[in-house]
């Protein structure tokens, strides 16, 4: 008998449902071992089955292992038919099959267009990846040290794309022997194994082109470009594509922005239990994907200009050109380094800005230091105190319910393996390869103490990005962007009418979430700020037409 997530993932469809799904495709007959599709196929058709059975496998170990066997009235795919990236599974024929075969296009359509399936092939999409990535599916293989910087820089690009992947360490037996077994050395890593193909120290734009995270922009005119895929940009991405909207969203990492830093996020309307940053990033990107967004990652933007027909024209560093007839500039704030010797020269290698359990794992039984007041940072203590033999907290002042929430604030102080230190800073980052000593110092008393710790997380002081922008484009004193009523009266301001809430001293051009000026930094004011930006974008094409 199946339980709840096997009868979610592998439902049957009704005879209704198949009437309906075979006016959208073509009926088709397979002989036993004919393949539907395979491991690494992009733009891969679905499948109903009306008689016989598919088998699908993964092979992601060197041998070829079932994952589920589909017979009449169920279906193949899973989250890749909404991302359009290649398969990670095998489907092939067993005896005699008879199936409806929808295109992915049509199938996406499908998805957006007709409620009464879309629910049940999204819910049985999600949880069939979920179920893969908790069996013995290894995914894309990456060998390396686990301090390496580059390493860890693929591994949190797999981590914010839901890319399933599984890191073997060489410091271990089973890094070494998966090195000899790809004939690379230890000098070559970090390594990826990806559909049995191998690649030795790939840049981040290589391993998205394989992945198909990344694409070529055909839309000649977009409706709305959103720059960032945090919070903000992401809702802007549901609402502007379910609105009609030729929607493009390009990010330099992968969906989440800030918020897919955090470990949980537990004060967002409707998530009483919380959730991770990361997974609720991921829903709004299957939401918007839904909705026929379309995204590429990792891409930053190089320049952007007004061109003579009122549309703009945006530079990436890819050496694409996307022309659009307005800009989202959703490009978040991160956070600050820390003005201390050695802090750039650590970063990845013991000094971090987000606390995942790809580097909460660098972190097992010693000690962490995590520095900040925030919700990021008390809920990066809650989570390392799980890996941890023990968090150290450090506060400038002498208040942790100063930025933080209160329930959290009680959490901390409940938890026996945090310690709060008040009035505290870091003086000193010592180690050669990787960090191995912190000394912090109390402002107060002037004392110092010297802490062997392995990770140091960071959570102060957010800087907007927004280093990239031209001078049309007003900021304030810190660098955020000034939008709506700050940049009335202001002499970058020319057009009669007033600006739009969000618009930017450029018109056509606004911004949205943390890197707009007098925002609150929270999750839900973002995806609240995201959500207005498509109504400020709808009013400017409607004077605009």
């Amino acid at each position: 008998m199946l339980n709840e997530n096997e009868s979610t993932a592998f439902p049957r469809l009704t005879e209704s449902e198949l009437d309906c799904l075979a006016k959208l495709g073509t009926r088709k007959h397979l002989c036993d071992g004919d393949v539907l599709f395979e491991d690494g196929q992009r733009d891969y058709s679905f499948f109903a089955i009306e008689s016989g059975e598919v088998v699908v496998t993964e092979a992601t170990s060197g041998v070829d292992q079932t994952v589920a066997t589909h017979g009449p009235g169920e279906f193949t795919g899973d989250v890749t038919m909404l991302t359009g990236r290649p398969a990670v599974v095998t489907a092939r024929a067993r005896g005699d099959v008879q199936v409806i075969e929808i295109t992915s296009c049509t199938i996406r359509h499908t998805l957006s267009e007709v409620p009464e399936l879309s629910d049940k092939l999204l819910a049985a999409f999600q949880v069939r990846r979920k179920l893969l990535e908790e069996s013995d599916f290894l995914g894309i293989r990456v060998i390396g040290h686990a301090n390496c910087k580059e390493l860890l820089r693929l591994r949190e690009f797999f981590y914010k794309n839901k890319v399933p992947h599984t890191f073997q360490d060489v410091a271990e037996s089973v890094g070494q022997q998966a090195l000899q077994e790809v004939g690379m050395t230890s000098e070559q890593t970090p390594v990826i194994v990806c559909s049995r193909h191998v690649e030795s120290q790939p840049s981040l734009a290589k391993v998205a082109e394989c992945l198909g995270i990344s694409r070529e922009i055909r839309e000649d005119l977009y409706d709305v470009l959103i720059l960032g895929a945090g919070p903000a940009g992401l809702a802007a991405a549901v609402y502007g594509a379910s609105e009609g909207l030729k929607t493009l969203v390009v990010d330099r990492m992968g969906p989440g922005g800030q918020a897919g830093q955090s470990s949980k996020i537990e004060n967002y309307m409707g998530f009483p239990a919380g959730l991770p940053g990361t997974e609720l990033a991921n829903l709004g990107f299957l939401q918007a994907m839904k909705f026929g967004a379309e995204f590429t990652a990792p891409v930053e933007v190089r320049s952007m200009q007004c061109m003579d027909d009122g549309n703009h024209l945006v530079t990436l560093c890819t050496g694409q050109t996307v022309r659009t007839r307005t800009v989202l500039i959703a490009t978040g704030a991160s956070y600050r380094r820390l003005p201390i010797e050695h802090c750039d020269r650590l970063e990845g290698a013991g000094v971090y800005y987000s606390a995942t359990s790809v580097e909460a794992r660098l972190c097992r039984d010693s000690t962490a230091i995590v520095v900040g007041g925030g919700n990021s940072a008390g809920q990066a203590a809650m989570y390392l105190s799980r890996h941890a033999s023990s968090v150290k907290m450090l506060l400038r002042g002498d208040d942790l319910r100063k930025s933080m929430s209160d329930y959290l604030a009680n959490r901390i102080e409940k938890t026996e393996a945090i310690e709060v230190l008040f009035n505290t800073e870091i003086q000193a980052l010592g180690g050669d390869q990787q960090l191995e000593q912190v000394v912090i110092g109390n402002s107060s008393s002037g004392d110092q103490q010297a802490v062997a710790c392995s990770g140091v997380f960071i959570f102060v002081g957010a800087k907007p990005h927004t280093d990239w922008l031209p001078e049309g484009v007003a900021l304030d004193d810190h660098g955020f962007v000034l939008t709506g009523p700050a940049i009335r009266g202001r002499g970058e301001w020319m057009l009669e009418r007033e600006p739009c809430e969000l618009e930017t001293t450029c018109p056509g051009v606004f911004a949205a979430g943390d890197v707009r000026s007098g925002t609150t930094k929270r999750c839900a004011f973002a995806t609240g700020d995201g959500a207005l930006a498509i109504t400020c974008v709808h009013q400017y094409l409607s004077r605009d037409a």
